[in-house]
């Protein structure tokens, strides 16, 4: 089976703020520094997932503005396959809006831009490249019909699909055993369950809950407190690597590329886990979504020298 990963998402404009504390309503909070980086979730997830050692395609629909056209440099730089990349004149980057607080937590507001304008026929275009991935990621930052295209092809194809629910926002796109790989955090797991998460207890019930879906694996993500794993109805745990966390964002992405890679390398279930955890953990501990995402050899030597 080939190795190739496909990433169906998003791509964003990053404006990230340093604050001491995250404002509350009416508050305003005056910040340390300011910096600019291209995030989006499906983004990060590409290069996650290239940075960690895969072979990456993306489908992507961005402005055509001169941060849209920085940004196919950036895909091109990184090594990915960018044939399936769409420019869009009249549209701006989707573009988001992060505050970091002292601890690391954020808060972050986006608006769609160009990634509204993605279509089921531009997935359709993508067609050759899915068919010969081993994985088509896909995240919640795009227009649901392109989704059901991009599901219906990879189930003709014979190819995974691992959605990674977020953001959460009600949707026509059913979780069912065409999805074969989902991973959500546990705010998200409560949202799609209706129900509350705030303890590992109701996060195993909540993923052994998801898993009755159908999926292969049911991954919730617990931040510091790692991720469960749901398989054939057993959960496990799994802990986080211990970092000093700086910025959050991104971090979640970086795991579900590093989880990618491992699954399309053959790597079993507590491999392929254990590998994303570091990734993502090596992510938290560094400022900025894509300037923070490791490298395999980052990854490898992190795992060789810090123990779970």
């Amino acid at each position: 089976m080939p190795n190739r990963i496909t990433m169906i998402g998003s791509a964003n404009v990053d404006f990230i703020l340093q604050l001491p504390h995250l404002p509350k309503p009416g508050e305003s909070v005056t910040g340390g520094p300011f910096s600019q980086a291209f995030g989006g979730k499906g983004s990060n997830q590409s290069f996650a997932a290239k940075r960690a050692g895969g072979e990456v395609s993306v489908v992507v629909s961005i402005g055509g503005d001169s941060l849209g056209k920085t940004l196919l440099e950036a895909y091109r730089a990184e090594g990915m396959d960018t044939s399936h990349i769409v420019l869009h004149d009249d549209l701006p980057c989707g573009t988001a809006l992060i505050f970091i607080d002292q601890n690391g937590e954020n808060c972050i507001g986006f608006t769609f831009g160009a990634n509204a304008r993605m279509s089921p026929e531009q997935v359709d275009k993508a067609e050759s490249v899915i068919a010969e991935s081993r994985i088509v990621m896909m995240q919640m930052e795009i227009p649901d019909d392109a989704m059901h295209r991009a599901i219906q092809l990879a189930k003709k194809h014979g190819v995974e699909i691992m959605l990674n629910y977020a953001p959460y926002r009600k949707s026509t796109i059913q979780l069912d055993q065409d999805v074969s790989i989902l991973v959500v955090n546990e705010t998200e797991a409560g949202q799609l369950l209706d129900t509350e998460v705030e303890s590992l207890d109701q996060a195993k019930a909540a993923s052994k809950r998801l898993s009755d879906n159908g999926h292969r694996l049911t991954i919730v993500t617990l931040g510091a407190n790692g991720s469960l794993v749901c398989e054939n109805g057993t959960v496990r745990h799994f802990p986080s690597f211990k970092v000093k966390a700086l910025d959050a964002t991104a971090a979640g992405d970086t795991y579900c590329g590093a989880l990618a890679v491992g699954i399309t390398e053959g790597m079993n279930v507590e491999e392929a886990v254990r590998f994303a955890s570091a990734a993502g953990a090596l992510c938290a501990s560094r400022l900025g979504a894509q300037p923070s995402i490791p490298t395999r050899g980052d990854i490898e030597a992190f795992m060789r020298e810090t123990a779970l």
